[in-house]
């Protein structure tokens, strides 16, 4: 992940992912019924020349293809099944979601200098629609939560924030978290359409959260474009 290391890397996987607090316990509406002209029909090494096409005029941009994320995510995995979440209702989701994405997706990312974006392409839509629903469950009682690991302990505040792309289902929330001596923004950005989950995740501040909206905006719009 995009400067994380240690407790931050494996919190920036899950959120990234979609799979920890912030996909469990977030507000959101069940995604509309898929059609079957929007539906994506795609392999990893399809999936992996899209995402570098789509990246090639950033120099520092770079793909991470499905084998490299698949021996990647059950450390991450592992991790999350060892933390200490508070309330506990906000960390019931996290491991069902991964296997679920490792057995039934084919997925893709690109690092940024300033910003991570997962693609995730499920076999099943259905199960994209499940999936999203089932993270709607905790609506908003997770918008507070903390995540203890070891002797290391981040309290997380999830504010959510407007926006609108090309595709049937957006949420986004500007996640603050901090250990007591720091803190810390991160912009995460989730959409889904049929199959397809594309999440985008980056550091941000007062005065940028705005125009880097509709960043993500275009940049979802453009990737689904790509991906259709």
């Amino acid at each position: 992940m995009a400067q994380a290391n240690g407790f931050n890397l494996y919190m920036a996987a899950a959120i990234c992912l979609g799979t920890a607090t912030l996909a469990s316990c977030s507000t959101a509406q069940p995604a509309p019924e898929p059609t079957a002209q929007t539906v994506v029909d795609i392999d990893a090494d399809q999936l992996q020349k899209t995402l570098e096409d789509y990246s090639k005029d950033d120099a520092n941009a770079t793909v991470i293809n499905d084998k490299k994320l698949r021996s990647s995510i059950p450390q991450a995995q592992e991790w999350l099944e060892s933390v200490k979440v508070d309330p506990s209702k906000c960390g019931v989701t996290f491991a069902e979601p991964v296997a679920d994405q490792l057995q039934n997706s084919t997925m893709g990312a690109i690092e940024f200098d300033d910003s991570y974006l997962t693609v995730a392409v499920y076999k099943d839509p259905q199960l994209l629609k499940k999936q999203w629903e089932a993270k709607a469950s905790a609506n908003e009682q997770c918008s507070r939560y903390s995540v203890t690991s070891g002797s290391e302990s981040r309290a997380f505040h999830l504010a959510k924030q407007p926006i609108d792309s090309q595709a049937e289902q957006d949420e986004s929330y500007v996640v603050t978290s901090s250990d007591g001596k720091t803190t810390q923004q991160q912009l995460i950005v989730r959409s889904a359409t049929a199959n397809v989950l594309i999440g985008i995740q980056q550091t941000t501040a007062k005065g940028q959260t705005q125009q880097q909206l509709k960043d993500a905006s275009a940049k979802i719009n453009e990737l689904l474009k790509e991906l259709n």
